[in-house]
C-alpha cells in the first residue's frame, strides 16, 4: 500500500483520498519477491499450475486471485454506482478489480495487464 500512497502522492496530492486495505495488492506468499525467470528454474511444476490455472491457483502461503477477487467484490459493487473516483493500487489487484466492474470472468482476455504507471478509465 506504501506504493500505491506515494503514487497519489505524486499524481494527485491535492484529491481527498481514503486507504481501502481491501485493494491491497495479491498476496503472493512465498514468491514475493522472486522474479519469473526464479519461479520457473525453482518450482516448475508450481509455475506450470499457475500458468493452466491463473486465476484458481494459490501461490505457496499466499492467496490465489480468486480469493483476492472475493474481498475486492465489495469495492467493485461500491465503485459501481459512485461517480468519477480515483483509485490508485497494484496491478494484479486493479485488474481483478477491473473485471469485476465490467462484469467479466477473473480470467477474461478482454482485459490486458496494466504494465507499470499505466492507468485506464473504466466505465462500469
Amino acid at each position: 500500500m506504501r506504493r500505491a500512497q506515494q503514487t497519489r502522492e505524486l499524481v494527485a496530492p491535492d484529491v481527498p483520498f481514503t486507504v481501502e486495505s481491501l485493494l491491497r495488492e495479491v498476496h503472493f506468499g512465498e514468491w514475493e519477491g522472486k522474479t519469473q525467470e526464479w519461479v520457473e528454474e525453482n518450482e516448475p511444476e508450481l509455475f506450470e499450475r499457475r500458468r493452466l490455472d491463473p486465476v484458481r491457483f494459490r501461490f505457496p502461503g499466499g492467496e490465489s486471485i480468486e480469493e483476492a477477487a472475493v474481498r475486492i467484490r465489495p469495492i467493485a459493487r461500491d465503485l459501481a454506482g459512485a461517480r468519477a473516483t480515483l483509485v490508485i493500487g497494484h496491478r494484479v489487484t486493479l485488474g481483478a478489480l477491473e473485471r469485476l466492474l465490467r462484469g467479466l470472468p477473473l480470467d477474461s482476455q478482454l482485459v490486458e495487464g496494466l504494465q507499470p504507471a499505466e492507468f485506464r478509465v473504466v466505465r462500469a
